[in-house]
């Protein structure tokens, strides 16, 4: 059984879906339902199709510029978004409401870091490294960016993904309790803010 070599590699504006599609696979289906109730997915059938285009964008964080690919023999079998937040507290305006509020209170709390905003992994490349990978890469984007560390939020019950971060030195330093997504149940109680210093 080889070990196969897992690379990394700035995404390419040609990677908007599969950016988008490890984005849902991220929150476990999460986005789908909030890009089907985008305004902009009026005229498409696929919520996927809206996140596509949400990630094309130029103009944001939240968007292809700021995503690392993993991948496998040409397969992308990972992918890691994040960015530099701003060594000053902005706190989250009052227009944010509902299940985004308590996530972006805790983002909020980066200030200074390296935001990992989501970090995916295909199903079949799950426990071989990738996530390893990706997080060497959010290390490498923290020298880069001379950020004080990696930042990050996890759900209480994605005990895989906090033993993975734990290993990597990320200690949970505050929470927020969930607010569900429009429709949708969450399967925990609490948002964590992992933090590795």
């Amino acid at each position: 059984h080889m070990t196969a070599t897992i690379a990394t590699r700035p995404a390419r504006k040609s990677d908007a879906s599969e950016i988008a599609l490890l984005v849902n696979i991220a929150v476990h289906g999460g986005m789908a339902q909030g890009w089907a109730h985008d305004d902009e997915a009026e005229d498409t059938y696929e919520p996927l199709e809206v996140g596509r285009l949400e990630m094309m964008r130029d103009d944001t964080e939240f968007g292809w510029k700021s995503a690392t690919m993993a991948e496998v023999d040409g397969e992308v079998v990972g992918m890691l978004l994040g960015y530099r937040k701003d060594d000053a507290f902005t706190p989250v305006p009052a227009s944010v409401t509902g299940f985004m509020r308590p996530i972006e209170e805790l983002e909020a709390e980066s200030n200074g870091h390296w935001f990992i905003s989501m970090l995916g992994v295909h199903k079949h490349w799950r426990s071989k490294g990738v996530g390893s990978v990706l997080l060497e890469a959010a290390d490498g984007k923290r020298d880069e960016t001379r950020a004080n560390g990696l930042a990050l939020i996890v759900e209480d019950v994605n005990e895989g993904a906090r033993r993975l971060y734990e290993r990597r030195g990320f200690a949970v330093t505050d929470k927020r309790p969930m607010v569900a997504f429009p429709g949708g149940q969450r399967p925990g109680r609490d948002w964590l803010l992992m933090v590795k210093e």
